[in-house]
């Protein structure tokens, strides 16, 4: 039976010690030592075939280097990138990941965390929270390391939160309407239970109060195509002489757009039409998407890096990272010719 190559056979064979070996496998003690000795010994041990035994490594520690995620739908364009970000941060530290989805359900998000806490993960990331969110409230109870990303509870202090800055990204798409002549605005508004409907919708009012413009507002319960769809019917019967569409996110002015053309209207020729966070869909469509590109992929990252500072110095003040989104401009809007 071939002998397994443990740390000591890598230390033998770069002449080192098996401290120095330890300290260039481990990411959290990389610091010490330099990146020339690293990349020789990570060489090394690959060349060896050296396979970290990361069960003996749980059981001296009492950490087994594992991190749930939880997104809210797993089908939803928006989460691979978030998940892509979390991951490859991990992975560099040494961590891996296992993901579920709540279906934006909080009963079955307390059933999904409590399948991961009993897989003895070190922390969890949640992009599921709802705003009044009773799976945030069972991690506390749990003392489980937890960092909110993308979305935010009433409770400020109950997590750290990393989130995009959604009063900047409507005041930008906005702004980016009101520089083509439109006055006439109406929002799809999204689920005032999740923090992004609430703050995007609140927005929206305020600057439309501030800029004396129509407060016109289609509310809609999900951030879906289907709901996207469903207000463009709505819009025509209720807001026909508006001139513009700001959707609470994508996958709502994808239907919206989609459905208008059904009816025969052009856009950006009758209608201008935003969106918000920036999907890699937003940019295959017909036309393509305006939008507010939030860094998805940014904010995940951060909320990895938080939560392992989190594992490292429980109970830390809770910290709120907040990201900066951008407008991409595209074919979806247009002057306004009312």
């Amino acid at each position: 039976m071939k002998k397994r190559i443990r740390i000591k056979d890598v230390a033998d064979y770069l002449g080192v010690s098996t401290s120095t070996v330890s300290r260039a496998l481990n990411p959290g003690l990389r610091a010490k030592i330099s990146t020339e000795v690293i990349a020789q010994v990570r060489e090394a041990a690959v060349k060896l075939g050296y396979v970290a035994d990361y069960t003996a490594q749980s059981l001296r520690k009492q950490k087994t280097r594992t991190i749930g995620i939880v997104v809210p739908d797993i089908l939803n364009p928006l989460f691979p990138a978030m998940i892509k970000g979390a991951q490859d941060y991990l992975s560099r530290e040494g961590y891996v990941t296992f993901i579920a989805s709540s279906n934006n359900n909080q009963t079955l998000a307390i059933a999904e965390i409590r399948n991961l806490i009993a897989r003895k993960i070190d922390g969890i990331i949640i992009a599921s929270a709802f705003l009044k969110d009773s799976s945030v409230n069972y991690c506390v109870r749990q003392q489980l390391p937890m960092v909110l990303v993308n979305r935010s509870i009433h409770d400020e202090h109950a997590a750290h939160r990393v989130i995009n800055d959604d009063i900047y990204g409507i005041e930008l798409a906005m702004n980016h309407l009101l520089e083509l002549g439109h006055r006439h605005i109406v929002h799809f508004a999204g689920p005032q239970v999740i923090s992004q409907g609430k703050e995007r919708l609140s927005t929206f009012l305020d600057y439309c109060a501030k800029h004396e413009l129509e407060r016109d507002v289609i509310p809609l319960d999900a951030f879906t195509i289907e709901a996207g769809m469903q207000g463009a019917e709505l819009f025509l019967k209720r807001h026909k002489k508006a001139s513009a569409i700001l959707a609470a996110n994508d996958l709502m002015a994808i239907g919206a757009i989609q459905q208008l053309q059904s009816k025969g209207y052009e856009i950006p020729g009758d209608y201008s039409v935003v969106g918000f966070n920036g999907m890699f869909l937003s940019d295959m469509i017909s036309p393509s998407l305006t939008t507010i590109q939030v860094p998805h992929q940014q904010l995940a990252e951060q909320a990895a890096r938080l939560l392992l500072q989190e594992i490292a110095t429980p109970g830390a003040p809770r910290q709120t990272l907040l990201l900066t989104p951008k407008l991409i401009v595209r074919a979806s809007s247009g002057l306004c010719r009312g």
